[in-house]
């Protein structure tokens, strides 16, 4: 049964094989679940960096190619916000620990079954589906906000400021209330006053956090241990794959 979602995908690999068998895998994948779809592809990291218009909300990425490797185009794609979510695929699994970025979701080995790519895509539709809208109501009436698009929450005497990628909205609401409808993670509580989306965040320091665009807000005392341990929690999660 077809729906509105869409999902477009993006193969960035030097061997025309991989792409013709990633192609065939996740075209098969996507039509089951009666998503639109594009399926890109792409046979250098120069390719894929210079690629500013599609959306991409899927991007395989070999680790190895001629030119610029995967690793190096993984840092300019970072700053590129038409391509949302990276999955390394690479043929030497001792890449996996220099392969995480804040936009990476997962790590293939090559060769690699059918089956893993399977599941991680039912990772990513899963995300999809969960990347909803949330709704908050105030004397004022309601305002709808995408999860993804929510950067972070800032409390202020019983009224909280909802800071997006692109406006501020200021309601009558307690960040509590705030913290049950937003429901765990990838949001999570810093601070007394604070709420951030770890899909906006770049670092957890011991007492800190920073955010993709180099904001810095302080952890409070009560919060450094939970914030740690949920923030490894949200990275395990990240790279299952």
């Amino acid at each position: 049964m077809s729906n509105d979602l869409s999902f477009n995908i993006g193969i960035c690999d030097d061997e025309n094989s991989w792409h013709l068998r990633l192609s065939m895998i996740c075209d098969e994948y996507l039509n089951q679940k009666g998503l639109a779809h594009e399926i890109y592809s792409f046979y250098s990291g120069e390719d894929i960096i210079m690629e500013n218009e599609k959306e991409i909300d899927l991007l395989f990425l070999d680790v190895e190619m001629y030119g610029m490797g995967g690793l190096e185009t993984m840092k300019v794609v970072e700053t590129m916000p038409n391509i949302k979510r990276i999955v390394f695929v690479s043929s030497h699994p001792e890449a996996v620990w220099d392969s995480f970025g804040y936009k990476t979701k997962g790590f293939i080995t090559k060769p690699f079954e059918d089956s893993s790519i399977y599941e991680l895509l039912d990772r990513m539709y899963k995300e999809v589906l969960d990347n909803t809208y949330v709704e908050f109501t105030d004397a004022n009436g309601s305002e709808s906000f995408k999860k993804s698009d929510i950067i972070y929450i800032k409390s202020d005497s019983g009224y909280i400021t909802i800071f997006t990628k692109v406006t501020q909205k200021f309601l009558s609401c307690s960040l509590k209330e705030c913290e049950d409808k937003l429901g765990g993670l990838p949001f999570l509580r810093i601070h007394r006053s604070y709420i951030v989306n770890l899909m906006h965040v770049k670092n957890v320091q011991s007492d800190t956090v920073e955010m993709i665009n180099n904001d810095v807000y302080t952890i409070g005392r009560s919060y450094r241990g939970q914030v740690k341990k949920k923030y490894q929690e949200y990275l395990r999660r990240e790279l299952h794959a």
